[in-house]
């Protein structure tokens, strides 16, 4: 029996989903398993290098169609029925034959306003219908899991809780000169800054951050920048913003930094500020904790499951509370020098080994089935 692996979320610039398997893939790589080999499916060759493990290999499978066909189409025709098919990223394609393992990181029924209507309607149907067709549902926290019980009527024993680990390249890395290259690299300026890093989902509250920026920035004199950094698929346009609230020259925007590159930027910055109403993990907080950088989140999912104690954990992410939480946190040397050394102690639990290891036993687990 092979081990077959959905690669479509490796493809191009690797955030969330292919971040996480890229991990895993890593991890892999000399650990015992009974599959013959581990077969990466791919719909084309892949823009940046993986590192694989020894037994695997990527297949191609070139159609010229979308992501969709591919993936509920092209994929299944090639997947054996005898081997087992792992599908990290929310969907199962329907047709598939035999056992399928599926990751699942959270629910848009838990925070609908995020989504619009279409997608949240067509998601709902297609990743409800593959949670409960899939032989075992894995997810990264126990409010993924509930949400996955609650919304798409999965069972407690067909769903396994793997949480997210930290590679060991983010960690502190005490170089002032390097730092210093950094800001002028990102900033244009050597200037002390805020930082964003992932996704500018609605339900991370962009424009609530940069407007609770620009009030602390007014009030308090703060000579901070915000530097904000991710895919912005739905047009938020935080330069705009930042120039709606009058701080356009304080606000940079980056669509992408690579693993090394981001290492740099969350050693450089001086307090990172994820406003998210809902995750089913948030991996760039866990991240900026383990660089030891101070790390705003709010009260909510999956941060009261790994930072509580660690980070500063806002209400929620109004404008008023995120400014209260800015001020907070910036006004007290004392309180971040508690937030780093707390952030570093709780990251250090977190481990991509220990998560390829359980994960890769759990798939041979339900291959054994």
């Amino acid at each position: 029996m092979n081990l077959a692996v959905n690669g479509l979320r490796l493809m191009g610039k690797r955030c969330g989903v292919g971040r996480y398997l890229e991990y895993l893939l890593r991890g892999w790589d000399g650990l015992e398993h009974p599959f013959e080999r581990i077969l990466v499916y791919t719909p084309g060759e892949l823009e940046e290098p993986i590192a694989l493990p020894r037994d695997a290999e990527v297949r191609i499978i070139r159609t010229g169609e979308s992501p969709t066909y591919w993936e509920q189409v092209a994929l299944p025709q090639r997947h054996r029925a005898g081997d087992l098919l792992f599908c990290p990223s929310y969907v199962i394609p329907l047709a598939a034959r035999g056992r399928v393992v599926l990751t699942h990181h959270g629910s848009y029924e838990a925070l609908p306003d995020a989504f619009p209507w279409f997608e949240r309607v067509k998601s709902r149907w297609v990743y409800q219908l593959s949670a409960r067709r899939a032989s075992l549902v894995i997810t990264v926290s126990e409010s993924s899991k509930a949400d996955i019980m609650r919304y798409y009527g999965v069972g407690a024993e067909k769903i396994r809780v793997i949480p997210n680990g930290v590679d060991p390249t983010f960690r502190p890395r005490p170089d002032p000169a390097a730092a210093r290259q950094t800001r002028l690299a990102y900033l244009g300026a050597d200037r002390p800054f805020l930082l964003f890093v992932g996704k500018l989902s609605r339900r991370r509250n962009l424009p609530q951050l940069v407007a609770a920026f620009a009030q602390v920035k007014t009030e308090r004199g703060l000579p901070h920048a915000l530097l904000v950094i991710g895919p912005d698929p739905l047009g938020q346009d935080v330069p705009r913003l930042a120039r709606e609230q009058g701080v356009g020259d304080a606000v940079r925007y980056r669509e992408f930094a690579s693993h090394v590159e981001l290492v740099r930027i969350y050693n450089a910055a001086e307090l990172f500020v994820y406003p998210s109403s809902y995750e089913g993990f948030g991996l760039p907080v866990l991240e900026a904790m383990a660089c030891g950088l101070p790390a705003i989140a709010l009260r909510n999912s999956a941060f009261l499951e790994f930072a509580e104690g660690a980070a500063h954990l806002a209400a929620d992410g109004s404008v008023a509370e995120l400014a209260r939480a800015i001020t907070e946190v910036l006004s007290s040397p004392a309180r971040r020098a508690q937030m780093r050394a707390a952030g570093l102690r709780r990251a250090a639990d977190f481990s991509w080994n220990a998560v390829a290891r359980e994960t890769l036993a759990t798939l041979a687990e339900v291959a054994s089935r």
